[in-house]
């Protein structure tokens, strides 16, 4: 791939070897952490194989930024010692060197989709022709990767979802293949489910219906609610967006059918505690129902987690440190769970304002960014890069594992950073795609 990608597109240049190893790395990332659970089953110990992997990746991409674009490395490098300042100070009261190296290390999490967009915004700007056959092999693969993993993991390979307890006695109970997180991995499924949605619904039905079936396959055998509610939102909202020229027509019936789905979300809700009896993980969230209502089942308690950490950390720390925040370096002392898996919340406490800042920040601008693209051009790809982001705010909020996820900045900051391969469609092409896919909807109705 290396010698062919160097003679057909580029002269051999130290600059375009690094190109290629960046993409090269991110196409199989996926897998590398899959035999790192693999290795994890086999011998009982965890090998920081994954990590080692990301580590160089992000190394070359802060290599390929600094050789090409040193200033958009500047805005990342200030967010990290901002955010570090309060953990630091943490650090110094209690002397929690492993808490503040696991703030650090998420620290870096946090701003590698920050460097995947803005190393991808380059490389479209240089080369779109390889950044979009690379960017549409990294999504194909990753999704490839996941679907065999968790076919793998209904096989009876790898590991369960869900951990035994009283409301889950079945050890069985979901599967996640051989990768460790399963919330990650269902924010990784809508990312990668999304794109392909939005590549295949134009002009390729068939495919957007396969993908579809295996991306339902794959959150139902993780058994989450990221992943199969994700999924149904954007398996409907993407071909929407894109068909914005067939549906403006019929305005008023997409109202009323829209009132009608309202109503019957409200009746879900009302048998909500006899819909949960029948689930096979219904006895834990009848509990939770019985407990805390429709919001403790959304959130699955972890309100109740926050509330519990913001009260250790309003009662142990100054105002002032909240505001720079403390860290888990300050916060584990006086818990066992700093993390209450809401991006927002956990940002806060961990990093403060600043760490909230960027999370607002970061959202608000690809959320602005990805719709003013979708204006421009609806009825490409840039229509699921605005529904991806959408729903990924809502896990986020309700979920966490978005921001603080490991598996899911390589594809998501590429995708964010590649916008402009869309917007640099001639009039002509855009007019072209558009009659392509009327042309499409027309065959389909006729058969």
């Amino acid at each position: 791939m290396i010698s062919q990608y160097l003679s057909t597109t580029k002269p051999y240049t130290t600059a375009a070897v690094l190109d290629v190893l960046i993409l090269l790395l991110a196409k199989w990332y996926l897998l590398v952490d899959a035999g790192n659970g693999v290795l994890l089953q086999l011998f009982g110990q965890s090998v920081p194989l994954s990590a080692a992997y990301k580590s160089l990746l992000l190394v070359l991409i802060t290599a390929a930024l600094l050789w090409h674009q040193v200033r958009g490395l500047i805005l990342p490098l200030l967010l990290l010692l901002l955010m570090l300042l309060g953990p630091f100070y943490s650090l110094l009261q209690t002397g929690n060197s492993a808490g503040f190296s696991y703030d650090a290390g998420m620290l870096l999490k946090i701003v590698s989709p920050l460097l995947a967009a803005l190393y991808f915004y380059n490389l479209v700007q240089r080369d779109p022709v390889q950044a979009r056959q690379a960017l549409h092999q990294i999504m194909l693969f990753s999704f490839g990767i996941l679907l065999l993993n968790l076919l793998l993991g209904r096989l009876g390979y790898g590991f369960e979802a869900y951990l035994p307890n009283d409301y889950l006695p079945d050890q069985n109970l979901g599967t996640k293949g051989f990768f460790k997180a399963t919330n990650e991995l269902s924010a990784l499924l809508l990312v990668l489910s999304g794109y392909l949605f939005a590549s295949y619904w134009p002009q390729a039905k068939l495919k957007f219906a396969l993908v579809l079936g295996f991306s339902l396959f794959c959150a139902g055998s993780m058994l989450t609610k990221t992943g199969i509610g994700g999924v149904l939102l954007l398996a409907v909202f993407i071909p929407l967006l894109q068909s914005k020229s067939s549906w403006q027509r019929y305005s008023r019936s997409i109202a009323v059918s829209l009132l009608v789905l309202m109503l019957f979300t409200v009746l879900l809700l009302w048998q909500l505690p006899l819909i949960l009896e029948t689930l096979g993980i219904g006895q834990k969230l009848l509990w939770v129902y019985q407990q805390q209502g429709v919001l403790g089942v959304i959130l699955s308690s972890r309100d109740q987690y926050a509330l519990q950490n913001w009260q250790l950390a309003t009662s142990y720390f100054q105002h002032w440190h909240l505001l720079a925040g403390i860290g888990v370096t300050g916060l584990e002392l006086y818990t066992s769970k700093p993390l209450a898996e809401l991006d927002p919340v956990d940002l806060f406490i961990w990093y403060g304002g600043f760490g909230l800042g960027f999370f607002v920040l970061w959202f608000g601008f690809v959320l602005s960014q990805s719709f003013r693209s979708y204006q421009q051009a609806p009825a490409s790809i840039m229509a699921g890069v605005l529904t991806v982001n959408a729903v990924l705010l809502l896990v986020a909020c309700m979920a966490g594992h978005v921001l603080t996820s490991g598996m899911l900045w390589i594809p998501w900051g590429m995708l964010n950073g590649a916008y402009l391969l869309w917007l640099q469609q001639t009039p002509d092409q855009i007019q072209q795609q558009a009659f392509d896919q009327t042309q499409g909807q027309t065959q389909d109705h006729r058969s």
